[in-house]
């Protein structure tokens, strides 16, 4: 049965890319290598919207996927991603006078963002997300964090302003996700800021961050219309971050709504993008397999550096004969275990200094001037490559 757009609700999606079996569990690291292995994997099986251009995996299943304290898709351990969190933090207290409101996050992660916003503020927070690890209840900070999936309609506390954060395209219905928060602000003003990956790039490039746990792929013209659709008002939007995560300001003050020209109004470069991207992947992962066996069989020791959800896909794409040296991540919580499907081990950027690799392939540019700054650090003479 066609679905229709979750974005505009305008047509039916149109399945337009099927990349077969991927891993489900990306934020999961594993002490075992046979548990790694086995773990479960999902079908990615794209549809997108020829109204508006929204992405959506039509084999989805919601009751696959579940998230608790063992998933960790941390991304604080990088000065890169901190640097960047702590300026958008400074910033939406000044823009909107956070000064004692209350603010919501939904998908707060460990709290870091949470936790800054509420103690430079200063104001009041409440944070939800099933994957916390850390202490349940209020923080000296002025945040309260909860290692649960949010509440719906009145179980939400009252808010002045909600963020959410790479959770969105998680969704299994994220139109009734962003109708339910207007409910609840009611007719008092109230402001929000979302950001999620941003489909303008993932689905032009290898589509390293198309992954089952995301459901949903928004371009800047989708995510207005979603949001707009369930009644609110657009004030500000853009990319953040070397142009990986898309942001949307969102209120219910229609005096900081942006007037209808400066809204995203054409949809068709990122549909053709779209229609693109089957090929584009295939391609891609053909020559990064064969990239990587020949980096191997010359004797260069290619390693592949950062352990996300982007690594993991690339891995289960192209390396399944483990022709990597070597895979590693600043994260200290993942040295020794294994990702999922793939069955890599994770170590220690410390560990290259013996390794000595020639070759360190990433998967998000974004890092790469922090990545060849440590590899300078650690004494590692090697190429850098961006897949």
């Amino acid at each position: 049965m066609p679905r229709r757009c979750d974005a505009c609700a305008g047509a039916d999606l149109v399945p337009f890319a099927d990349l077969g079996e991927v891993p489900i569990l990306c934020g999961v690291h594993w002490a075992d290598r046979d548990d790694a292995v086995g773990s479960p994997s999902g079908r990615m099986h794209l549809g997108y919207c020829p109204s508006c251009g929204y992405v959506r995996n039509l084999a989805y299943d919601p009751a696959r996927l579940v998230y608790d304290p063992t998933m960790d898709t941390n991304l604080h351990f990088s000065a890169a991603f901190a640097r960047y969190s702590s300026g958008l933090v400074h910033d939406l207290v000044e823009r909107y006078q956070l000064a004692g409101k209350q603010v919501l996050d939904i998908g707060c992660g460990q709290g870091e963002f949470l936790r800054e916003l509420c103690g430079h503020a200063p104001c009041r927070g409440t944070g939800y997300d099933a994957m916390y690890a850390g202490p349940e209840g209020a923080d000296p900070s002025g945040a309260t964090l909860h290692s649960a999936l949010a509440p719906r309609g009145a179980g939400l506390p009252a808010f002045d302003f909600v963020t959410s954060r790479h959770w969105f395209e998680h969704l299994d219905d994220p139109y009734e996700f962003l109708a339910d928060l207007r409910a609840q602000a009611g007719d008092r003003t109230v402001h929000g800021y979302l950001e999620v990956p941003d489909a303008g790039y993932d689905l032009s490039t290898a589509g390293w961050e198309v992954i089952y746990p995301h459901v949903s792929y928004f371009d800047g013209y989708a995510l207005c219309r979603i949001a707009r659709r369930a009644g609110w008002h657009v004030a500000a939007g853009g990319t953040y971050f070397d142009g990986m995560f898309r942001y949307l300001e969102i209120t219910t003050d229609p005096a900081r709504s942006l007037p209808d020209p400066e809204l995203p109004t054409d949809p068709s470069a990122h549909l053709a993008a779209v229609l693109a991207f089957g090929d584009r992947h295939r391609v891609e992962r053909a020559r990064w397999q064969e990239s990587l066996a020949k980096y191997a069989a010359d004797g260069r020791r290619p390693i592949l550096w950062g352990a996300g959800s982007r690594a993991v896909q690339f891995l289960t794409g192209v390396d399944m004969d483990h022709n990597l040296a070597a895979v590693v991540d600043v994260n200290p919580r993942k040295w020794g275990r294994y990702l999922p499907v793939s069955g890599h081990r994770v170590d220690a950027p410390t560990t290259l200094g013996t390794l000595r690799p020639e070759i360190v392939i990433i998967t998000n540019p974004a890092y790469r001037a922090e990545i060849q700054a440590a590899l300078m650090d650690l004494g590692v003479d090697a190429e850098l490559d961006v897949a």
